[in-house]
């Protein structure tokens, strides 16, 4: 056989011949790296990274200072370098105040002509050297009067514009997940997005909210001067949507101190802080945690009631719930028999009516009906 290999071996007295056929050995494949399916192409965001707080103004300052002064060092050491090809009127070698002199003249591009330069290596330096010395210190300059001086007078005269506008709006203190939700619902539902304002201790969580066409205050909610500049008193309602429960708690204190009369409502996780955030002033309490909780052990055996009360509480579902006056074509009919809408409670005098336990009555004029409608009806 073509490709046998034969051996002998010696066993005893005896020689045993045998022979191996190869076997063939698999070719070698090279490892390739598959390519990843690109996707289309995206434009980045405005600003995605986030890194330690900017540094105070006072350092800040300091910081551009000494930059401004280092380069105006380093282009006095320069032209020092090169002093035999300037000349000023009089034809002479520059001295050391005569650089300076020429160095700060330069730099904030005054330009007397009294100094100019006269070599072609001078005048090299000058325009690829001096000139982006020049542009940067002017860069600093006018952003520096921007950040510590126009842009503060620019938000102060917004502010005290939109503090003109503002009455009856809506205050929501913490953009978190549940206050993202509100915010939205609370667009979808027809308040304007200059009626809402958003105050948050984080930056990016502001810009998303400001990215929906709502105003927003930057810092920690339980501020007292944040409060008073959203005014608060003149507000709708204050939305606290904070992570902790205690500072829910002390957030609704220093609301209802400021605005005694404005409506406040609270999401909690927490049952237990319900009744300091009742001492406290809260008028709603919303626990996020028992709401959930329900709904899912409804899930269990139903298939219908959680989409439903979804749609209940949803401006986009199919059904909305809604709290409300009655109308003058209502007023006389029958709570059980209003016409296009279910009504599940009625509040007259401050008492609350509710249809599993008080029968039907005739539904009067200033009567405040809980009613079940389609979203569609108008």
């Amino acid at each position: 056989m073509v490709g046998c290999r034969i051996s002998r071996r010696r066993i005893g007295g005896s020689f045993i011949w045998s022979y191996r056929v190869p076997q063939k050995r698999p070719k070698s494949r090279r490892f390739r790296f598959s390519r990843l399916p690109r996707g289309p192409w995206k434009a980045p965001s405005a600003r995605t990274l986030f890194t330690r707080p900017a540094a105070s103004p006072q350092r800040t300052l300091l910081h551009r200072v000494y930059l401004v002064a280092g380069l105006c060092v380093l282009a006095f050491s320069v032209l020092y370098l090169d002093r035999d090809g300037l000349r000023d009127a009089n034809r002479e070698v520059l001295g050391i105040i005569d650089l300076m002199y020429f160095t700060m003249v330069t730099v904030a591009t005054v330009g007397y002509g009294d100094i100019v330069p006269v070599t072609a290596r001078a005048r090299l330096i000058d325009a690829f050297f001096i000139v982006p010395i020049r542009i940067v210190i002017w860069f600093v300059f006018l952003g520096t009067a921007y950040q510590f001086v126009i842009q503060r007078v620019i938000e102060e005269f917004r502010m005290k514009r939109l503090q003109k506008q503002l009455h009856d709006h809506i205050v929501v203190c913490g953009y978190g997940l549940s206050g993202s939700v509100a915010v939205r619902e609370l667009l979808e539902s027809g308040f304007a997005p200059d009626a809402i304002i958003v105050i948050d201790p984080q930056q990016a969580v502001l810009e998303a909210a400001t990215g929906l066409g709502v105003a927003g205050l930057l810092g920690d909610p339980a501020r007292e001067d944040l409060l008073q500049q959203a005014q608060v008193r003149k507000a709708k309602a204050v939305i606290i949507s904070v992570t902790d429960d205690a500072t829910a708690i002390l957030l609704t204190l220093t609301v209802r101190s400021i605005a005694p009369d404005t409506k406040i409502v609270v999401r909690i996780q927490e049952q237990t802080y319900q009744r300091q955030l009742r001492q406290a002033g809260a008028n709603v309490i919303v626990s996020s945690t028992k709401i959930g909780g329900l709904l899912l052990a409804d899930a269990v055996e139903s298939d219908y009631i959680v989409p439903f009360i979804n749609d209940l509480l949803s401006t986009r579902g199919r059904v909305t719930l809604l709290e409300r006056l009655a109308e003058p074509h209502e007023v006389g009919c029958w709570s059980n028999a209003v016409p296009c809408a279910v009504v599940v409670g009625l509040v007259r005098d401050g008492n609350v009516l509710s249809f599993y336990e008080d029968p039907p009555c005739l539904i009067q004029a200033g009567d405040v009906l809980m009613v079940i409608q389609s979203a569609r009806a108008e």
